[in-house]
């Protein structure tokens, strides 16, 4: 009967042994035994694959020879021997892997060591994922900031140049839907700067510090690719895709504001996905099943008309309703011609200083630019200063640089500058004289009409001190 039982607990005990073998062979982490003399008396599967040591070299060599033949850079267990006490560090073995192996000392009732017991946890792809995560984090910055150069204009998204009325009240009321992150509809023409009004909005809201400005033209980008951009997509989720997959630029917005110019260009297709974003705050990559959450000011802009798009089924009517919601009409700038004089100016500085050039316009000159209709609004007048600026050979832009739709326009009523100055052209007048005199229409203009001083100043882009001495000095 005793034999019997003795039987019995002795293949318990066995088959209690086998599953511990088995559980701890089966096991991610390699596991060691090692007896105080720094044999190694058991070992799993995974300790030889981190290790890359045969079983033969394990059952006949010490921790010290392994250590002395190179297979690992540090003995951790017989720190741990001699110790007494657990240890952890981070070790190499010759197979490339990196791991981090906590040794362990077993102690009797009277404090002698019996065994160690490490456990070696492979970390060579946990490694590897953290590098390429900070690898992402560092592309991410450098694409943010690469955006936000791209996106913000020379004026910094500070400024919008202008001195209508009319567009006195559009920069009003963009100060006051910057503060609110619903949607904001930007319509007009092409070229009256829908795109410096949307970054001035972005400017002046606190997503600035927060995230980047991010333009997309739905009419520039192929129909086909326009999604996988704005979306982003998994690994493999189309032929060519790349092997790691791609954020989209909802996701390159977070925090900040994503612009879509052109939006009546933007297919049926992603409309559909672009109201869901709107009402969810949630973009799904191309290819992907998670919903990603996002953090993004929208802002969209078109020249179309979009109530003739949803008649002719080109554009959704409950997307139109969505974005609908604050719009904002920026005129031409043949309907605002007070701005053409002020632009004039600003352009004409600004790419002076860009191309190291000191040009003027003389007063007829003045009176042609003023008269012309600007179909193509502020870029069209953006691009023909610039074209002055590096054509002309002389110090005063000369009328016979203008490009035939302007030079062959019938000239309007003369400018307060030319009634001012007289026809520059048989002006007694040197051109330090004529600058002064255009220096001084100018401030006389602004001064009339821009109250108070500061804000005068600040529409001029210099400070009090040199606005009021400039005011002394012409006698204002």
């Amino acid at each position: 009967m005793t034999s019997m039982k003795n039987t019995q607990i002795t293949e318990k005990l066995y088959q209690s042994q086998l599953l511990l073998s088995h559980l701890i062979d089966s096991a991610f982490d390699g596991v060691t035994i090692m007896d105080p003399s720094g044999k190694i008396i058991w070992y799993n599967k995974a300790y030889l694959q981190i290790s890359g040591l045969s079983p033969h070299l394990l059952d006949t060599l010490t921790v010290d020879e392994v250590m002395e033949r190179g297979f690992v850079k540090l003995a951790v267990s017989r720190e741990a021997i001699i110790q007494k006490k657990t240890i952890t560090k981070l070790n190499q073995y010759s197979t490339g892997i990196e791991a981090l192996v906590t040794s362990t000392p077993v102690l009797d009732e009277e404090g002698n060591l019996l065994f160690v017991i490490s456990n070696i946890r492979d970390l060579t792809e946990l490694n590897r994922l953290k590098r390429q995560l900070d690898q992402t984090n560092s592309l991410t910055e450098s694409y943010r900031k690469t955006l936000q150069e791209m996106q913000l204009p020379s004026m910094d998204g500070k400024q919008i140049i202008y001195r209508s009325k009319a567009m006195e009240k559009i920069v009003s009321l963009a100060q006051k839907v910057s503060a609110i992150d619903t949607p904001v509809l930007i319509l007009g023409e092409s070229g009256v700067g829908k795109d410096v009004l949307a970054n001035y909005i972005h400017f002046i809201n606190d997503r600035h510090d927060k995230g980047p400005f991010v333009k997309v033209n739905c009419g520039a980008i192929p129909e086909n690719l326009l999604e996988s951009e704005l979306f982003g997509y998994e690994p493999g989720a189309f032929t060519g895709a790349a092997r790691q997959g791609k954020a989209g630029l909802f996701e390159v917005a977070d925090k900040g504001t994503l612009f879509l110019d052109e939006i009546g260009e933007m297919p049926l297709s992603l409309q559909v996905k672009l109201l869901g974003v709107l009402q969810d705050m949630k973009i799904q990559r191309v290819g992907g099943t998670k919903s990603i959450p996002i953090d993004v000011r929208i802002i969209v802009a078109t020249n179309a008309n979009l109530v003739e798009l949803i008649q002719a089924r080109k554009f959704r009517e409950d997307l139109f309703f969505r974005i609908n919601v604050l719009p904002i009409h920026v005129p031409p700038l043949r309907e605002r011609q007070e701005d053409i004089f002020v632009l004039l100016v600003h352009f004409l500085q600004m790419f002076n200083k860009k191309h190291g050039r000191d040009k003027a316009f003389p007063p007829h000159v003045i009176d042609q630019l003023l008269a012309y209709p600007w179909p193509g609004n502020v870029r069209e007048l953006r691009n023909v200063v610039e074209r002055l600026v590096i054509l002309s050979d002389d110090d005063l832009i000369h009328e016979a640089l203008l490009p035939p739709t302007i030079y062959q326009h019938k000239t309007a009523q003369p400018s307060p500058v030319s009634q001012n100055m007289g026809d520059g052209r048989d002006s007694h007048l040197s051109l330090k004289e004529m600058v002064n005199e255009y220096e001084k229409t100018l401030l006389a203009s602004y001064l009339s009409t821009c109250r108070p001083m500061k804000r005068c100043a600040e529409k001029l882009q210099i400070d009090l001190a040199t606005l009021v001495r400039k005011k002394k000095k012409f006698g204002l």
